[in-house]
């Protein structure tokens, strides 16, 4: 039998053997993302859409990832297919480590679109060794315990209260140091080039920097 090729059949073909960019960004809500895609002609005006005005009534949208693919639509649908339990109803956000995401969209081939002027192959491996680094962190290791108080390196008027192994509350949120240190930085416009921290060197406790103090047997 003849198989017919409909205006929607082949314009399917074409968007799934199109480049197009899947994009991360990071919300007002600690441990809370948007995992979307987009059109590569699109993708500066839909970032300035929601970064104005929000989505799904959550605020605060912020551009941390993009990368441009091939097979990109099939592949977001892969994202959501794997992380669906971390889905908010039916929405793009997502309850996720947003370094674990971006190392996963790095093992893709493509282009890095943001952050710009990037080596992906040199950004996969610092954001495998960062998280490795924060895998093994442990406040309690350290001797620290529940309530304790660690501050910023930079600024020691911001600090954050221990509640858990890996950890903090921040101005009523729980964060682990990662992502409150990006956050911190990017509030400051001082990110790093790779967007990338290790939490535990840029906090420290009685004066000390988290990863310098010693393990307790």
């Amino acid at each position: 039998m003849e198989k017919k090729f409909t205006r929607d059949y082949l314009l399917n073909i074409r968007k799934n053997n199109m480049k197009g960019i899947i994009y991360i960004m990071t919300t007002a809500v600690s441990g809370l993302i948007k995992i979307g895609q987009t059109g590569t002609n699109n993708y500066q005006e839909r970032m300035r859409n929601l970064e104005a005005n929000g989505y799904y009534n959550v605020a605060g949208l912020k551009r941390f990832f993009a990368i441009e693919l091939e097979d990109y639509a099939d592949k977001e649908n892969l994202l959501h297919d794997i992380f669906n339990k971390h889905q908010v109803g039916e929405s793009e956000l997502f309850a996720l480590d947003q370094e674990l995401l971006r190392q996963l969209l790095l093992s893709f081939k493509g282009k890095i679109i943001y952050p710009e002027n990037i080596d992906q192959e040199k950004e996969f491996d610092v954001i495998s060794n960062v998280r490795r680094e924060s895998r093994l962190f442990s406040f309690y290791k350290k001797g620290l315990k529940n309530g304790d108080v660690v501050v910023f390196k930079d600024d020691e008027k911001i600090t954050a209260k221990i509640v858990g192994e890996r950890e903090v509350e921040y101005e009523g949120q729980i964060w682990k140091l990662s992502p409150l240190t990006y956050k911190l930085y990017e509030q400051r416009g001082e990110l790093n080039e790779s967007g990338a921290y290790a939490g535990a060197d840029y906090f420290k406790y009685n004066g000390k920097r988290l990863r310098e103090l010693p393990d307790m047997s």
